[in-house]
């Protein structure tokens, strides 16, 4: 077998391992293998130019390659509660932190009740603005705004 034909059956098998594996490492590596195939068909004794040719076009396509290999910082919003309620201003509907509730109590927000507790465990009635710190699970940790 001829080989210009290995190189380009190299760079096959290299696209395939990116589809394998959607890595962006095995396509800069596919790329250079089929200039290799080129540079192969045209020097076929000469594997010292493959080589380099092969060397020289991994490190240019990974050059190319690497701003879409960096995630983009937009991939990292947050989202679900964190993006929804998390620095929210809510209201309380059921008092918070109270002996009868064992510390839970009822928030509103955007027209949904969420249980609450107090970030400092202070009680906080009903009626007041409360800022949502943080949650865990389906309970929002509270605390008392400001007026």
């Amino acid at each position: 077998m001829e080989i210009f034909k290995i190189w380009a059956i190299l760079g096959f098998a290299f696209l395939f391992a990116e589809i394998l594996n959607p890595s962006m490492f095995f396509l800069p590596l596919g790329g250079a293998a089929f200039f290799t195939a080129i540079a192969a068909f045209k020097y076929p004794d000469n594997y010292w130019i493959q080589g380099g040719v092969f060397a020289l076009f991994a490190v240019i396509f990974f050059l190319v390659t690497r701003p879409f290999m960096r995630r983009k910082p937009e991939m990292y919003e947050k989202t679900g509660v964190e993006a929804k309620y998390i620095g929210q201003v809510a209201q309380v509907i059921k008092d918070i932190a109270s002996e009868q509730t064992d510390g839970v109590g009822i928030i509103k927000i955007y027209g949904e009740t969420w249980q609450a507790k107090s970030n400092d465990g202070k009680e906080i009635k009903a009626g007041q603005m409360v800022k949502i710190l943080r949650n865990e699970s389906l309970v929002m940790f509270v605390e008392k705004c400001e007026e």
